[in-house]
């Protein structure tokens, strides 16, 4: 039975130019010749028709299938291409060959035939030409114009007639053949990423490009295919640090422990449902389980989300092990005695010139050092460049609107209005959470003092809103300092309101969540006991700004939360339409508030922007927040927070100006490299329901729920 294989895409490319440009390219009586298709703008412009097949290699256990789901969801969300993820191991089909073994002729055959499975579907995905590409090429088709009232439009007419003539044994009549894959500046490129989620069980399937010889293959299989087009780039992880591969590997039993916790809990579910059903039957009432309050359900993952691993660690997480324990000695042993028998077969990219016609990059301990070959050309530059910066481990994002502003209260958009009392009340509120909620992050089964930034746009309303957020100077010796217990007057900006709703995966739960976390710090501030930061100058003799006396001060301290302003993650400019209400803009221009509806992630103001715009100064800062070890908190607007949400979360694109990004709320987003995206909101208020139309506090209504927002 041939195995059932596994493609995943990240995205397609609908359209080559938005839609709100539709009727710009129809025939009229001036302009019977219209453009068929406008030059592409950011975020539309794809590959620019170029192909590439790029293959992660390495040991197991390296992260391959994070950096291939990561690259895959940059490379479509930022520049529009459209990729596909080819796993190894859901091509294997049967039992996989065991290493130290010699392959038997059966084992022989089965991979072959999923070697010329996989190729298959890749090349039936690289020669693939969809609607995009169609339309793309519609400059390159010669034009039939509809409309000939004038003299201008009939002369044209007969000089279309006259080429068409010329040409007409082309088929369909085009300028260049739609097979010649010298139009790389016409489709949309592609990009197939071939990975494997099992690095221990396909290590001898061909595409797993393992040895030199399973290189050379791949690499001239595509190659000797003209029609394809396409450039081969090999991307190897190699980690060589202990410290690292025992993360890694701590992330991954963690990730199995959760996914066998749900498995036991879905099974006793149905079992208690099954039993339900039966006593139900009989006449017995059953009492329901009663649901865990304030705690966040997690959704569970597995390896069809292209971050796990073919080992099963599950008999090894069922010792017991907790979020806040060490790896046992027995396990990590055994872990390095089970790769190091793969590392003794497994041959890296080689740099003794025997290899030296290949496009590779390798990716040392994720970014440390890298190391190119071959790489020339735009896209190559992109992927290297991105690839230096994603890691596997854990990133925590917190992403927040400003307070409610003035400009908020009128409907107006655009603008650089200071915040209304109820978004100066949010300020002071974000200003009280962030320490213990972010400041303090899990740690050995505490909450420790952690690094942490801060981003803020440069317009005033979002540099108001962080005006409250504490910026003191820490030591190295202050972080994984555990809390203490809350003193009594202990956020005191939070005290009317109690601690804020918690709310899972954007539900809302209705309970409060887990006390405030005080912590040691905040003590340790009053009594003088750190420095504080005032105007970017350190209090207490250390001046962060200064580069005298070698740096020694300046390795020893961090800035919590030093604020970093960034253009880039201004509001969308809305040109000629800036505060206006979306009323006033309904009525005066109806005709361009029909095209915004119509296409609003494409639609640009008159002499503004528009999402696509925005995805393009979002491009540089996606890379530094992917480098980010830290907590990283961000302060920005709607439209932007609606691209950075729906990048960190892998949502479409073209979905991204739907998103709700709610005021006074905020937005926690985890992720590593065996877990999926995983969202927890926290809503600080005030929410509108005690908000008065003049924009001050109903200090009666301070309950706070985002079904009110």
């Amino acid at each position: 039975m041939e195995p059932r294989p596994r493609v995943e895409s990240s995205g397609a490319l609908n359209d080559v130019y938005v839609k709100s440009q539709e009727h710009l390219l129809r025939p009229t009586s001036e302009n019977p010749l219209p453009t068929s298709v406008p030059p592409p703008s950011a975020g539309m412009a794809g590959l620019i028709g170029v192909r590439h097949v790029l293959i992660v290699i390495g040991l197991p256990e390296r992260g391959k299938c994070f950096i291939a789901q990561r690259l895959s969801k940059y490379l479509y969300f930022f520049h529009g291409a459209e990729v596909k993820l080819f796993d190894v191991a859901e091509y294997m089909g049967c039992q996989p060959v065991d290493i130290g073994h010699a392959a038997q002729p059966q084992d022989e055959c089965r991979i072959e035939a999923s070697a010329n499975t996989l190729t298959r579907d890749l090349k039936l995905f690289l020669n693939s030409s969809g609607e995009a590409a169609r339309r793309a090429g519609g400059n390159m088709t010669v034009p039939v114009p509809r409309n000939c009232q004038t003299a201008q439009a009939r002369a044209a007419e007969r000089a279309m007639a006259a080429a068409r003539e010329e040409i007409q044994n082309t088929e369909q009549h085009l300028l260049v053949d739609e097979a010649d894959r010298r139009r790389k500046n016409v489709d949309s490129g592609k990009v197939a990423i071939i990975f494997t989620s099992d690095g221990m069980g396909s290590f001898y399937e061909k595409w797993a490009c393992t040895s030199k010889e399973r290189r050379r293959w791949a690499a001239e299989t595509i190659q000797s295919d003209k029609r394809l087009g396409a450039k081969v780039i090999f991307i190897e992880v190699i980690v060589n640090s202990a410290k690292l591969m025992e993360q890694n590997l701590l992330s991954k039993i963690r990730h199995e422990r959760r996914l066998s916790r749900g498995a036991e809990a879905r099974d006793s579910r149905d079992s208690r449902q099954s039993r339900e059903g039966e006593e139900n039957a009989r006449g017995i009432a059953v009492p329901s389980s009663p649901a865990t309050p304030g705690r966040p359900t997690r959704a569970s993952s597995s390896r069809n989300h292209g971050y796990g691993s073919g080992y099963d660690w599950s008999a090894a997480a069922a010792e017991a092990l907790e979020e806040s324990d060490d790896i046992p000695p027995r396990l990590v042993r055994e872990f390095h005695a089970r790769v190091n028998r793969f590392a003794r077969v497994y041959v890296s990219l080689q740099e003794d010139g025997s290899e030296d016609d290949l496009s590779y990059i390798k990716l040392i301990n994720y970014g440390d050092k890298v190391v190119t070959n071959n790489m020339h050309g735009y896209l190559r530059m992109r992927i290297a460049q991105f690839l230096t910066v994603v890691h596997p481990t854990p990133h925590v994002i917190y992403l927040t609107r400003h307070g409610q502003s003035t400009y908020n209260q009128l409907g107006k958009i655009g603008g650089n209005s200071p915040l209304s009392p109820a978004g100066e009340e949010y300020a002071r509120r974000l200003g009280a959470w962030v320490m213990p909620y972010v400041c303090y992050q899990q740690a050995a089964g505490l909450d420790s003092l952690t690094k942490t930034r801060l981003w803020t746009s440069s317009l005033q309303r979002t540099i108001l809103t962080a005006q409250h957020i504490p910026h003191p100077i820490i030591s190295e010796e202050d972080l994984g300092t555990p809390s203490v217990p809350p003193e009594p007057d202990a956020d005191d900006a939070l005290a009317n309101g109690d601690s804020p709703t918690r709310c899972s995966a954007g539900r809302s739960s209705g309970l409060r969540g887990t006390p405030p976390r005080a912590n040691g710090l905040r003590e340790r501030l009053r009594s003088g006991g750190l420095s504080g930061v005032v105007g970017g100058v350190a209090l207490g003799g250390i001046d962060l700004d200064s580069d005298r006396g070698g740096g020694g001060d300046r390795d020893r301290v961090w800035q919590q939360m030093a604020p970093r302003v960034y253009r880039n993650l201004d509001e969308i400019f809305a040109g000629e339409y800036e505060g206006m209400t979306y009323e006033e803009i309904q009525h005066s221009f109806p005709s361009e508030a029909k095209m915004r509806a119509t296409d609003k992630i494409g639609f640009r103001y008159p002499r503004g922007e528009s999402y696509l715009d925005i995805l393009a100064r979002l491009d540089p800062l996606v890379h530094e927040l992917e480098s980010y070890h830290e907590p990283l908190v961000i302060v920005s607007h709607q439209a932007v927070l609606r691209l950075l949400y729906s990048y960190l979360m892998g949502k479409p694109r073209h979905q991204a100006p739907k998103v709700e990004i709610p005021l006074h709320t905020v937005i926690r987003i985890t992720y590593d490299g065996w877990n999926p995206p995983y969202e927890e909101r926290f809503v600080l208020g005030p929410t509108a329901k005690g908000i008065r139309n003049d924009g001050t506090i109903d200090e009666g209504v301070l309950e706070d729920g985002q079904t009110n927002l």
